[in-house]
């Protein structure tokens, strides 16, 4: 790159301009050349350096008692932000480029906790009102009149929640540079779309959606293509062309093309619609007998969950009956697991009376070797444990053949004196039910909270609170299965793999003498969700 950026202060300002390169490299950012009212760095240096730079920066920052920070450029703006999303006390960020705020940007500014007023050339309505409803950020521009797109007004998108709801849209335009950005920035926000209707068809429009649909990744969307006024050769030589050159996204992703004819057109088709609709009946009646098949089955789940749901009711009301409130005092008395990292208090204001709850629990199923319960998520459950890890794929927790199944501890791990390893299976089939809900554990507003990091799951020998440490998504595996370990090395050896595959590093430091606790459920056929909590606290249950 041939340029750098400087940092010039100027009264409560910060202002960032794209610089000459006019020092080498070896020259930037050395203290000896620092001049602290207008400093420099070299783009590379910045990402390389980002929490580095970003702290000095602070320090000036609050120092100098710096409230606004001013850009100059859209160049490099997103590795610019990151370095504002650090400075707390700037409230006030003044883009100067003469052009709309990009949708990038705007997603930047939503993960910033300290603006409250942006000033720029000019941004969509949709999304400044997105940032005042979210944030309370006031939007200030500087051009005159707000641009909307044909795209926008033809399918009336006037707020965020109309294009995020938006589920048909119509393409009566064709798609330029300026209406491109429009329906980017639509297919970034919105989350519902099925059909996408091109009345006045033309090549490049086409390529153009197909581009951004690919580019965000959009799934199961049906193209819909007017055959009136519009040249029917033309559009079946371009979506061959098409379907050759997007052949992997469109196959994995669903995407269908279709001619919507009209109605002169299928008066004068009149044979060849006759035999279209012979097939088509043909076609109708495999679907409803498909469709018989899955309501059959839809009808058989729906019993399966309204069974489980009336026996969790009935379990829950044991844990009801055996609580009773307490003081702190009685939470902070016990004792926490030297061997592992010290850990706050988790203090509860109700004690539950887990030796009478496991004596109920055995008398209806014999099987019972835990309870396990998981914050915000409806994972509050009794776990069971059969001789193979087969039975309760297909069994409640009466032991009545169920197709959601139950919670269960792995045949191989024992219960009163816990294995390196204990895991614990669930099915994800059905929502709210099981192990639906897990998939919240792998969302950073569930996991960046420090009370949710800590599971409970207790078994008739103890009550226990485990650390999460570690959370993935993986291929179908069995690598994180092993219960038991030939050796120190051998146990540290495969922390060190499940850690390092973590999604989110927690920080957690794994002793070789700790036990840890992993739950395994499906995400689909291919993928599944596993994640690991360490023990932080247990407390001999009296027997």
């Amino acid at each position: 790159m041939n340029y750098n950026y400087g940092f010039k202060l100027s009264k409560d300002t910060i202002v960032i301009n794209k610089v000459k390169n006019d020092l080498s490299e070896e020259s930037l950012n050395k203290t000896d050349v620092i001049d602290i009212k207008e400093l420099k760095f070299s783009v590379s240096y910045i990402k390389d350096n980002l929490e580095l730079v970003a702290s000095f920066l602070n320090v000036v920052i609050i120092k100098e008692n710096i409230t606004t920070v001013q850009i100059n450029q859209f160049d490099d703006v997103l590795t610019l932000m990151k370095l504002v999303n650090y400075w707390e006390h700037i409230n006030k960020i003044d883009f100067k480029e003469d052009s709309a705020v990009p949708y990038s940007l705007f997603e930047s500014l939503l993960d910033n906790k300290y603006i409250k007023t942006i000033q720029c050339y000019s941004m969509p309505s949709y999304l400044i009102d997105r940032l005042d409803l979210t944030k309370g950020i006031v939007v200030k521009t500087r051009e005159k009149h707000d641009y909307v797109s044909m795209f926008m007004k033809n399918n009336l998108l006037n707020s965020y929640s109309d294009i995020y709801f938006k589920k048909s849209i119509i393409i009566c335009n064709p798609i330029d540079n300026v209406e491109e950005i429009g329906f980017d920035n639509f297919i970034k926000i919105n989350n519902k779309l099925k059909t996408i209707r091109i009345i006045k068809y033309d090549d490049i429009s086409l390529d153009t959606i197909i581009k951004i649909l690919e580019n965000n990744k959009r799934s199961n969307i049906l193209i819909l293509l007017d055959e009136k006024n519009n040249d029917l050769n033309a559009i079946y030589n371009k979506v061959n062309v098409i379907k050759k050159k997007y052949h992997k996204y469109i196959n994995a992703n669903n995407i269908k093309f279709k001619i919507n004819y009209s109605l002169e057109y299928k008066k004068n088709n009149l044979f060849k619609e006759v035999n279209l609709k012979f097939l088509s009946s043909i076609i109708i009646l495999l679907i409803a007998a498909i469709s018989v098949v899955f309501l059959y089955k839809s009808y058989e789940q729906h019993n399966d969950a309204q069974t489980v749901s009336t026996e969790l009711d009935e379990l829950t009301g044991i844990i009801n009956n055996n609580t009773t409130e307490t003081s702190d005092d009685d939470n902070n008395s016990s004792e926490v697991n030297t061997n592992s990292p010290t850990y706050r208090n988790y203090v509860s204001t109700y004690n539950t009376n887990y030796s009478q709850v496991f004596s109920d629990l055995l008398a209806i199923n014999d099987q019972t070797v835990g309870w396990l319960k998981i914050n915000n998520t409806n994972v509050n459950h009794p776990v069971v444990q059969a001789p193979d890890n087969a039975f309760y794929l297909t069994h409640d927790f009466k032991k009545n053949k169920n197709n959601l199944g139950w919670i269960f501890m792995d045949y191989r791990n024992g219960v009163e004196t816990l294995d390196k390893n204990t895991i614990i299976y669930g099915h994800n089939d059905y929502d709210g039910i099981m192990f639906s809900t897990v998939y919240y554990m792998f969302r950073s507003s569930w996991y960046s909270n420090g009370d949710n990091q800590i599971i409970t799951f207790n078994t008739p020998y103890a009550t226990m609170k485990w650390k999460i440490f570690s959370l993935y998504q993986i291929d179908v595996t069995e690598d994180y299965l092993q219960t038991n370990f030939a050796s120190e090395d051998d146990y540290m050896n495969f922390i060190n793999m499940i850690q390092s595959r973590s999604q989110v590093d927690f920080g957690d430091v794994i002793q070789p003498t700790d036990k840890i606790l992993t739950l395994s459920t499906c995400k689909n056929d291919k993928v599944r969700y596993v994640v690991h909590a360490v023990l932080v606290e247990s407390t001999p249950t009296e027997q």
